[in-house]
């Protein structure tokens, strides 16, 4: 959902938001229907979407990114986890946004 302006609270109906200076992991967000990711800032670095079908017990990883992105994605199953894991990481400072 995002801000209407700048002024305003995220209307976002679920909001994990963070950034990454080194490798590491997210906190969870369960996620069902549309979501978005947005990921900006990089320098030197690799992070995954991933998502966790047993509670966070395993990840899998969804898509994978080593530069600014946007993606828009869709969730049809429920009680889905998902997080960003940043596996590789020597410069930047990655902003995440993930949304729903």
């Amino acid at each position: 959902m995002g801000k209407p302006d700048s002024a305003a609270a995220d209307a976002a109906i679920a909001l994990l938001a963070g950034s990454f200076t080194g490798t590491g992991a997210s906190a969870a967000l369960e996620l069902r229907g549309d979501y978005n990711l947005s990921l900006s800032g990089f320098g030197t670095a690799d992070v995954a979407l991933q998502r966790s079908f047993d509670g966070g017990v395993s990840w899998n990883d969804v898509d994978s990114f080593a530069g600014d992105a946007e993606m828009a994605g869709f969730e049809a199953e429920g009680g889905m986890l998902y997080r960003l894991n940043c596996g590789a990481h020597s410069a930047g400072t990655i902003a995440y946004r993930l949304s729903r």
